[in-house]
C-alpha cells in the first residue's frame, strides 16, 4: 500500500496549499471592486466561477461597491441566471454596471442585476433573447419554455432593483406588436436595444427608462454616486490562470493517469508510472477545484477510494473482479464529478431539475465528453504500450529487474518461455512477484493468490508485461 499513500500525501499537499493562495490577495474592504466583464467573459464557466468567487469576497470582506464594466456580446444564459439571483442580488454592498461601450445579451441581463446602470457617451444594450449554445433556433415549445422561466427569475430581479420589467421583457422575448418606450418604437417581432441616450430618457413619471445616467469612466460613475473610495480591479492570479488552462487540459490528464496506473500495475516496485499518474490526477483536480467545479477533497477521496479497491483486487483477492468493478465505478465518479460545476450540481443535478432534457444534456454533456476522451485515449495508451513496450529494452529492464531490488540484469524474452513451464517462485508472489523459469528470473503474476517463496509454479498464460503461473502439483520431474 505504499503506492497509496503516495498518492495520499499528494492531494492532502496539494489542497493544503488553497489557504496560502487565498491568502496573498488583496482586501477588498473599504475598496471598489471593478469587475472588467470582456468580449469572452460570459462565454466560460470558468469566467463565471471567477466572477461569483470575487462577489462573495466582496461581501464577505465588505467591500464599498462592485462596479461590472461591461463590454460583451453575451454568453452563457444558465450561468448568467445564477450569477444574478445567486451572487449579485443578495449582495448588501451597492452595485454598479458601466456599460462601455455594449451589454448585449447576457450583459444586459447582468446589467439589470445591478442597483443602478450608467452608460457611455457612445453606448447600447439590449438583445437579450435565448438562443441555444451553437446559434440554432430553437423549437418553438422549447423556446417558449426557456422563455417563460428565464423572464420568471428575470423579472423577480429587475423588479426588485427598480427597474422597468416592460424594458428588460422587449429585451428578452420578441414583441407580438407594435411597443413604444419612450423616444423608441419596437418593431413586431423585434427584440429592443437601446443606446446610451435612449436609456438615459428620463419619462413622464420622472424615472429614466432604464440608465441612472451617463458617465465617461468608471471614475465619473463613482464621482456621480459619491463613492470616495479606492478602486481594485479583479483579475484572476496566477494560481487561476494555470487552474483554467488546466481544466481545460482534463481530457489529457485522465488519459496520462490511466496510463500511468496501468504501467505501475504492471511493473516492480514505485515507478514512472506512478509518478505519472500521482501528478496527472493531482493536476486535474488542483485545475478543476480552481475553476470551481467540485473537484475538491470528497472528490480526491473517492479516486483514491478507486485506486486502493484496485490495489485489492490485483493484490488481496484477484479473479473476483468485485473490488475492480467498485474501484473502477469510483474513479468514474470521481473524474466525472470532479468536472461539474458546483453551481450546476445544486440546481440541475442535486436540486432534481431531470424534466428539462436540454438543461441536463447541456450540465452533463461537457464533463461527459471529456471524460469519454480522456478514457478512450487511456485505452488507446494502454493498446499501444501493450503491444510495443513489452519488447522494448527499457520495458524489459523494468519489468523483469532480479530479485529484491538487485541491480536489472539481461531480461528474459518472453518468447523463451512457453506455457507449461514450470519454475519456482524467488520471491514470495502477492501476487505479483518473480520466479525462477528456463534459468532465468521472470516477472510473475499468481492467479491463486499469496504464494511463499520457493513454492513451485506452472505457466499457465503468457501476457504482455509478465507471466500468469499456479502452483505447480505435478510430481517433480513430470
Amino acid at each position: 500500500m505504499k503506492h497509496i499513500h503516495l498518492l495520499l500525501l499528494a492531494f492532502l499537499a496539494l489542497f493544503a496549499g488553497a489557504p496560502f493562495r487565498a491568502a496573498a490577495e488583496e482586501s477588498f474592504r473599504d475598496k471598489v471592486v471593478l469587475i472588467p466583464v470582456g468580449e469572452d467573459a460570459l462565454t466560460s464557466k470558468q469566467s463565471f466561477g471567477f466572477m461569483n468567487r470575487i462577489l462573495e469576497r466582496a461581501q464577505k470582506e465588505q467591500a464599498r461597491a462592485v462596479v461590472f464594466e461591461m463590454n460583451t456580446p453575451g454568453g452563457l444564459a444558465w450561468e448568467t441566471s445564477e450569477m444574478m439571483m445567486k451572487s449579485i442580488q443578495p449582495l448588501t454592498i451597492p452595485t454598479y454596471a458601466y456599460v462601455n461601450p455594449k451589454a448585449m445579451s447576457a450583459g444586459a441581463l447582468i446589467s439589470a442585476a445591478c442597483d443602478k446602470i450608467y452608460m457611455a457617451p457612445v453606448s447600447s444594450i439590449g438583445a437579450a433573447g435565448i438562443i441555444t449554445s451553437s446559434g440554432e433556433e430553437m423549437d418553438p415549445v422549447m423556446r417558449k419554455k426557456a422563455e417563460s422561466a428565464f423572464w420568471a427569475f428575470t423579472r423577480s430581479v429587475v423588479t426588485e432593483k427598480g427597474y422597468r420589467p416592460e424594458v428588460i421583457k422587449a429585451m428578452m422575448i420578441p414583441s407580438e406588436e407594435v411597443q413604444e418606450f419612450g423616444p423608441v418604437k419596437l418593431e413586431k417581432g423585434a427584440l429592443l436595444t437601446l443606446t446610451g441616450k435612449e436609456a438615459t430618457t428620463r419619462l413622464d413619471d420622472g424615472k429614466p427608462l432604464l440608465a441612472q445616467g451617463t458617465a465617461t469612466s468608471v471614475a465619473d460613475l463613482l464621482a456621480q454616486e459619491k463613492v470616495d473610495a479606492p478602486v481594485v480591479t479583479a483579475v484572476p492570479t496566477a494560481f487561476e490562470k494555470i487552474g483554467l488552462w488546466i481544466a481545460w487540459a482534463s481530457p489529457l490528464l485522465i488519459l496520462l493517469g490511466i496510463g500511468g496506473i496501468y504501467m505501475e500495475f504492471k511493473t516492480p516496485g514505485f515507478g514512472i508510472g506512478g509518478i505519472v499518474a500521482i501528478a496527472a490526477f493531482a493536476l486535474f483536480f488542483f485545475g478543476n477545484n480552481i475553476a470551481g467545479n467540485l473537484a475538491g477533497y470528497e472528490t480526491a477521496a473517492l479516486l483514491v477510494l478507486g485506486v486502493i479497491l484496485l490495489c485489492v483486487e490485483f493484490f488481496v483477492i484477484p479473479g473476483t473482479f468485485i473490488a475492480a468493478i467498485a474501484g473502477g465505478i469510483c474513479i468514474f465518479l470521481a473524474l466525472f464529478g470532479g468536472m461539474i460545476s458546483s453551481w450546476e450540481w445544486d440546481n440541475v443535478i442535486r436540486g432534481g431539475q431531470w424534466e428539462d432534457f436540454n438543461t441536463v444534456a447541456l450540465v452533463l454533456g461537457v464533463p461527459l465528453l471529456k471524460l469519454v476522451l480522456g478514457l478512450t485515449g487511456g485505452a488507446i495508451v494502454i493498446t499501444i504500450l501493450m503491444k510495443y513496450l513489452p519488447d522494448s529494452v527499457l520495458m524489459r529492464r523494468v519489468t523483469n529487474a532480479t530479485v529484491s531490488g538487485g541491480p536489472a540484469g539481461e531480461a528474459v524474452s518472453i518468447t523463451r518461455v512457453q506455457v507449461g513451464d514450470r519454475g519456482n517462485a524467488v520471491t514470495e508472489l502477492k501476487p505479483n512477484g518473480k520466479a525462477m523459469i528456463n534459468g532465468e528470473i521472470c516477472e510473475v503474476f499468481s492467479r491463486q493468490g499469496i504464494l511463499i517463496k520457493g513454492t513451485p509454479v506452472r505457466v499457465v498464460d503468457i501476457r504482455p508485461f509478465d507471466l500468469v503461473v499456479v502452483r505447480d502439483e505435478s510430481p517433480a520431474g513430470e
